[in-house]
């Protein structure tokens, strides 16, 4: 948003003129900026880690493998709408929220695991036993 100020001023030094570049160069800013700001962060940030955090689910065991395959493809789901958005899809609220919902409902799902049920004790017992022997 810094650039788009210096921008502004570059325009007033230059004594508005009439065929200028300026409007062209403050609209691709302002573009990278919703872009940065809307995908770029649910996208990375929380796409990635999800990500991470559901595989290493998935192949420890402490949840059940449905609920970490859930997660998997709810993200997924996820990243494709952050894409879509970030390259020029035809902005459509229906069809965002529901690439997102899955992995709405399956946080809430998670969530509501955890504090019912808790981690798998077997399953931490073994990774106990796996650390304790290395």
């Amino acid at each position: 948003m810094l650039a788009l100020v210096t921008v502004s001023q570059e325009f007033v030094l230059a004594g508005a003129p009439v065929d200028s570049h300026f409007q062209t160069l403050g609209e691709l800013l302002l573009a990278g900026y919703t872009i940065a700001q809307a995908v770029v962060p649910g996208v990375f940030a929380f796409s990635l880690g999800a990500l991470m955090y559901y595989y290493i689910f998935y192949q420890s065991k402490l949840v059940p493998r449905w609920l970490s395959v859930w997660g998997l493809v709810g993200v997924t789901l996820g990243i494709v709408n952050g894409l879509y958005d970030m390259f020029g899809g035809i902005p459509n609220e229906t069809i965002s929220m529901l690439l997102d919902l899955p992995i709405f409902v399956q946080e809430m799902v998670l969530a509501v695991w955890l504090i019912v049920k808790g981690f798998n004790p077997s399953a931490i017992a073994s990774l106990s036993a796996k650390t304790a022997i290395n």
